[in-house]
């Protein structure tokens, strides 16, 4: 794994904002970066969205946007019940003088689930890290190569890209931004939010809020009906993320996505899952809706409400949930009493008859280690390195006993 130094370094300077199209290699630098273990699965308020919202400030600024916080800062800070977060917002004027006093918006949130706080909606066990991939490093992703894209080719109408934080604990951040004042918000043309774009399967894209301004079908139809994907086509204006905010707010806001999967808000949501490939044809359908409401003078408002989501999103989530259940019963336990932290170990105060840690051999008075190479360092670090084990795993376990480390084996239980 890269130091986390490094990775910022080398990601705010991917390059020069000149590119044609967006770039599956762009894309997974940004997710590389926004998955990386030491986010800790950006839990909002938390040291990982920071960095997160600390990443994208970077490439505003590379980029060129202008900043709407102080003292030059694109973060915006909110409060959150014990802990402040952080949207982050640029903006990109436009190049005709009468169009570029309305904005187009495009968002998306950054942050996730963290380490199984179930406050943030995780699905996995306690301590376990949930990466958000898909959910919704893909969006995030999408909102700045959008960017990259429009600073390079800037439209008529003045763009505003943002991204926000405490999506996950009920669209906090977007809420906060649309009610601070500090957004245009009677100027906003309309608003495209990226949410879950990651997981293309078979081509099919959900996109929701046609209903939330009069002139939508009229202008985008043809588009729709033109794409090489099977797309499903929504009117309402509501959803679980944040085009819901923008709505409530009077703003016309289309909500693309791919799907709820398997890997929702699970430690397995990694990048490696995402298709790249897919979410390049996302985005270039997410340009050509752009250029297209880029000639638009005005759209009126329609306050047309309700859940808008795929038809088959509630049986899917309802089979999500039943999967979760039954890896809930397969948790696997080690059996051991942690005691004080000795040296670069934990002492083992005792060992469980019967248990994965007794059949390994594991001794009362023992220092732990490690287990699978994670350094157990203290007892946050046990429950970490043994967060996600089942039932039947094998795990690799280092202790030192009087002066003698020794490497042991154990099947959780």
């Amino acid at each position: 794994m890269m130091i986390l130094s490094t990775i910022l370094l080398s990601a705010a300077t991917l390059q020069e904002p000149q590119q044609a199209e967006v770039r599956v290699a762009d894309l997974k630098a940004h997710i590389g970066f926004l998955t990386s273990e030491e986010l800790e699965g950006r839990e909002a308020g938390k040291r990982g969205a920071h960095l997160a919202g600390s990443y994208i400030e970077n490439q505003f600024r590379r980029l060129g946007l202008e900043p709407l916080g102080e003292n030059g800062s694109y973060r915006l800070p909110f409060a959150l019940r014990r802990d402040t977060a952080y949207n982050v917002v640029g903006i990109l004027p436009g190049t005709d003088p009468e169009l570029s006093k309305q904005y187009i918006a495009v968002g998306g949130h950054h942050d996730h689930a963290g380490l199984g706080s179930g406050m943030s909606g995780a699905m996995g066990f306690p301590y376990e890290i949930h990466n958000g991939a898909d959910d919704n490093a893909s969006g995030t992703s999408g909102v700045l190569e959008l960017a990259e894209y429009y600073a390079a080719h800037p439209r008529k109408h003045s763009m505003i890209f943002m991204t926000f934080s405490a999506e996950e604990r009920g669209l906090l951040g977007s809420k906060h931004l649309v009610q601070s004042g500090i957004l245009p918000n009677d100027d906003i043309l309309f608003m495209v939010n990226l949410d879950m774009i990651g997981r293309l399967t078979n081509d099919k894209l959900f996109i929701g809020g046609l209903g939330t301004a009069k002139e939508l079908h009229d202008c985008l139809d043809s588009i729709f009906e033109a794409s090489e994907l099977d797309l499903e086509l929504d009117d309402r204006g509501e959803a679980p993320s944040d085009n819901t905010s923008f709505f409530h707010a009077g703003i016309p806001a289309m909500f693309f996505f791919t799907n709820i999967h398997d890997d929702y808000h699970m430690p397995s949501d990694d990048a490696e899952r995402i298709n790249y490939v897919g979410e390049v044809k996302v985005l270039n359908l997410v340009q050509k809706v752009i250029a297209k409401l880029d000639d638009e003078s005005s759209l009126t408002f329609r306050d047309h409400g309700g859940m808008g989501m795929p038809a088959d999103f509630n049986s899917r989530m309802m089979e999500h949930y039943r999967n979760i259940s039954k890896r809930k019963s397969m948790k696997g336990k080690l059996g051991v009493t942690a005691g004080d932290v000795v040296g670069n170990g934990l002492e083992i105060k005792s060992v469980r008859e019967g248990s994965a840690a007794d059949e390994a051999g594991m001794q009362g008075g023992d220092v732990l280690l490690a287990i699978d190479e994670r350094n157990t360092v203290d007892i946050m670090a046990l429950r970490r390195a043994l967060a996600g084990g089942l039932k039947g795993n094998e795990i690799h376990i280092k202790v030192l006993r009087g002066e003698t480390t020794m490497q042991l084996t154990a099947v959780l239980k």
